[in-house]
């Protein structure tokens, strides 16, 4: 379930003295279209889009929309700004917003496993305090649960990992491909919707609004919810890992269990933890893509030519929760002369411990195949997370994934591309996967 909230008031002032960093006629963005996404989209008949598909269309959706409303107000950047204001606030409760991608991730983790389920962002009832993902039965939340525990807490938190890694795609494309739309509210959105949700969830605030969802709820099990408030539910079966989905109880209706997990529910302990993520949620806003910093320079001397090379660099820190408990990524961008690189801190806690990781991604590296000239993005991860996905556990699991990327340009805006990936069993941002898995992924690339 999203939780909207309209606390984003506070940031406006702020956005309105950031400069837009390009005028409209220089403005670039990229629509990235990704067709085929193996094993996801054939082992289920493409019942929805895949994590990655989903990604890259609320991007497009947002940077196509975000340019040509940048272009049609032209040097009147006083209106392009109020207009990017309106259109995002307006866009979280339409198809192909952060609204419809959160939802779309929480079905992409039950999908792999042939559940079926209704994103209700389609009905386009707008301004409502909560989108729901419904259609979704109990015997199928039953079954998930008993097989495949850690994936029920993954998909309580699906959602709010897809408005991070909304953002890191972004800010990705600011920085390695200087994209020059203005998407930072988008960016503001997103972290302080997380933030905000963290809030609600670890207070009294969660019982009454979902007192308020229950109170519209009829005997149709189908037009319910899945989970609820996703943080809540989160914390509940972190802390609960083997405790059957039927002891939630019965629905105040009589029909079916109750899904719903109010603060009231929880342990102290579960409030505690719940809390603290809330306060480590703050740590998104350590980020200058924020305030429209997409780079800092350096510039160094070139002894061989006696010529100040520069070098463009930018950090930021992300916060997600996991099925073990929570990860914090620091990420570092690197732009050199010739090579590109993003290197990535992992830092992954269950309840009492520490577990870590790194990653290396090289960015549109020159490739020659024959006569063809290629660019290829190589991505590697290595990590140390809870064993088996535990809460508790001081035990480890070694992981690694690796993936390389080979894009073809076929003409100056136009490249199509082939991903190949493989990871071992682990939890890895924007990997539906949680046991070991290949994949193909092919599509095109447009670069306006």
């Amino acid at each position: 379930m999203k939780y909207v909230t309209a606390l984003y008031l506070p940031i406006i002032a702020l956005l309105l003295i950031a400069p837009i960093p390009a005028k409209a006629d220089d403005t670039a963005f990229i629509v990235d279209l990704p067709l085929y996404d193996s094993p996801y989209n054939t082992d289920f008949d493409a019942i929805n889009p895949s994590m990655t598909q989903a990604l890259q269309f609320s991007k497009a959706f947002y940077q196509f929309s975000h340019f040509h409303i940048q272009s049609f107000w032209g040097a009147n950047t006083d209106a392009t700004l109020i207009s990017i204001i309106l259109f995002d606030t307006l866009a979280t409760w339409l198809p192909l917003s952060n609204g419809w991608l959160h939802e779309e991730w929480h079905r992409s983790v039950m999908g792999q496993y042939g559940i079926k389920s209704r994103n209700d962002i389609y009905e386009l009832k707008l301004f409502e305090e909560t989108i729901s993902v419904s259609n979704v039965s109990d015997a199928d939340l039953i079954a998930l649960k008993k097989n495949h525990p850690a994936d029920l807490i993954r998909l309580h938190t699906a959602g709010l990992e897809s408005q991070n890694q909304l953002n890191l795609s972004i800010e990705n494309d600011q920085f390695f491909e200087d994209t020059q739309t203005h998407d930072a509210l988008l960016l503001w959105f997103n972290s302080i919707n997380t933030t905000s949700y963290l809030n609600t969830c670890s207070s009294d605030e969660s019982t009454h609004i979902t007192n308020k969802i229950l109170a519209n709820e009829g005997q149709s099990i189908s037009d319910r919810d899945f989970t609820g408030l996703d943080c809540n539910a989160w914390v509940y079966d972190l802390f609960r890992p083997n405790e059957p989905y039927a002891d939630r109880g019965t629905h105040p209706s009589g029909n079916g269990f109750d899904r719903y997990i109010t603060y009231e529910k929880l342990g102290s302990d579960e409030r505690q933890y719940l809390r603290k993520q809330y306060y480590l949620s703050f740590l998104n806003f350590v980020d200058p893509f924020l305030l429209n910093k997409h780079f800092f320079a350096y510039k160094y001397s070139n002894s061989a030519s006696d010529e100040h090379m520069p070098i463009l660099w930018n950090a930021n820190i992300k916060h997600y929760l996991t099925p073990f408990g929570y990860t914090i990524n620091l990420h570092a961008f690197i732009k050199m002369p010739k090579h590109s690189f993003l290197f990535t801190l992992n830092n992954h806690f269950n309840k009492n411990h520490h577990f870590s990781g790194v990653g290396a991604d090289v960015i549109n590296l020159p490739l020659r195949l024959g006569t063809l000239k290629l660019a290829s993005t190589i991505k590697m991860r290595l990590w140390q997370q809870p064993r088996q996905f535990s809460f508790t556990t001081a035990s480890a699991d070694t992981g690694a994934s690796l993936s390389t990327r080979v894009e073809y340009k076929l003409t100056r805006k136009l490249g199509t591309y082939l991903d190949i990936s493989h990871k071992t069993s682990g939890w890895l941002e924007g990997n539906v996967y949680l046991n070991s898995s290949s994949s193909i992924l092919m599509g095109l690339r447009f670069r306006a």
